[in-house]
């Protein structure tokens, strides 16, 4: 996932964009001259409760500051934000009838949801208050919601949910009794704890407690070693702890390899500056990879060419606008390079693996991604509520749009690390690395 925060009285931003997945922990933005925000304002008297109750007054005045944001700051190209009044409708008497802050945010974020794409997300203020920290109280889980429950697809290390026995590719089935259908019944306030029913990736089911508390979300990034000619880096997030220092340092080893795997599977994403920093590690100063596609490049595409239809393809086409790699302290890597990624990678994670596909001929290894790449900011909104809201969409540097088309891998593999150590898709990886240099 890659964030950006960004204040709706202010057309300038100071943080970067952020591509992110639609996870429970933590979205992208163009690295060209990115806009500014307004530092957040202190909590007077610390975020509302997942729990608090909340009246008619504060939901209007928190759904009149979203509709403001959607129409006059929210961006896809060909979406017509007016829609949102259509959304609101159909669920009025939920809306009416959650009353409390978690209940309130479930239904808007369904209403949300009917858009129909990725990066578009209302946060309650205990997880506003939370965003761009190294440390939350929360689960640790990233899901996906299905017609059968809730597929897990991150488990942050020492967190709640690590600690409880879930893993990746489980799937929830019920919490505390009921449907495992909506995401905001995993929220909820420090010590909460969760019943859950969960079916096993062997097709075993087990009940787990899942106790809510305050953990670490930093995993500083890895270089390990397959033999001599062969490094595997691990980068978990382009979001808050990713680090640039240790990243190069790491480069800077790794340089005497032959292969390298970028390992990104459950990496869902974060800042555009921190993706453009790791793809100018492994690709040539100035190597182009794709476009961001903004409001002001379609109005300008549209004064130009009056009577095309406005899709992103089509202003890629147009546009001579292109993002592209900077020099870093560290030499770009010269070696063969394969990229692995998963359905819990998303965002930055799913631009880092086709552009590295289309700049230096990377395999791509694992499973399909989210396909969720939209650049988004975030709104501050009344009662301490912000919006996640899309801004530009993205197309690769071939003209490939993946929002909604993730990248397809080369080698589809999947499994996870076994009693014997070894990592079937990392072994996949290295055997595909060494046997296309043959």
């Amino acid at each position: 996932m890659i964030h950006r925060a960004f204040s709706p009285s202010s057309s300038r931003f100071k943080i970067p964009f952020v591509l992110t997945g639609l996870f429970l922990l933590g979205a992208l933005a163009p690295a060209q001259d990115p806009p500014k925000v307004d530092p957040p304002k202190p909590a007077q008297a610390g975020p509302l409760a997942n729990t608090a109750p909340i009246n008619k007054e504060q939901k209007d005045s928190v759904l009149k500051g979203m509709s403001d944001v959607l129409m006059t700051r929210a961006f896809v190209p060909g979406v017509d934000f007016k829609k949102w009044d259509e959304f609101l409708e159909k669920r009025k008497d939920e809306i009416e009838k959650a009353d409390n802050v978690a209940a309130f945010g479930g239904v808007i974020n369904r209403a949300l949801r009917d858009f129909g794409f990725s990066h578009i997300r209302l946060s309650t203020p205990r997880a506003a208050a939370q965003r761009g920290q190294t440390s939350m109280v929360g689960s640790g889980l990233g899901v996906t919601v299905g017609d059968d429950g809730m597929k897990v697809t991150r488990v942050a290390d020492e967190s709640p949910a690590k600690t409880a026995g879930l893993a990746v590719g489980d799937l929830i089935v019920k919490i505390d009794g009921k449907k495992a259908d909506k995401r905001e019944d995993l929220d909820g306030d420090e010590g909460r704890k969760i019943a859950l029913e969960v079916k096993k990736e062997d097709g075993t089911t087990k009940e787990l407690t899942l106790e809510l508390k305050k953990f670490s979300t930093v995993r500083k990034e890895t270089l390990t070693w397959m033999g001599d000619d062969t490094a595997v880096l691990r980068v978990y997030t382009f979001a808050a702890g990713y680090g640039r220092d240790n990243i190069e340092t790491l480069m800077k080893d790794a340089a005497k390899a032959k292969y390298l795997v970028l390992d990104l599977r459950s990496n869902g994403g974060g800042a555009v500056n921190n993706l453009n920093h790791l793809l100018s590690l492994l690709m040539p100063n100035g190597t182009s990879y794709g476009t961001f596609i903004s409001r002001k490049m379609a109005d300008d595409f549209k004064k130009e060419k009056p009577d095309a239809e406005v899709t992103a393809e089509a202003i890629y086409s147009w546009t001579k606008t292109r993002t592209r790699t900077r020099a870093r302290s560290v030499k770009p890597f010269e070696g063969k390079i394969a990229v692995l990624v998963n359905r819990g990678s998303a965002s930055a994670s799913e631009i880092c693996a086709a552009s590295l596909r289309e700049g230096v001929g990377a395999q791509i290894v694992g499973q399909p991604s989210m396909g969720a790449v939209l650049a988004s900011v975030y709104a501050r909104l009344p009662e301490g509520f912000s919006l996640q809201h899309p801004v530009s969409d993205y197309i690769t540097d071939k003209g490939v749009l993946l929002e909604k088309h993730p990248p397809t891998p080369d080698v589809a593999v999947t499994g996870t690390k076994g009693e014997d150590g070894k990592d079937p898709v990392i072994e996949k990886a290295v055997e595909t690395l060494k046997k296309a240099s043959k």
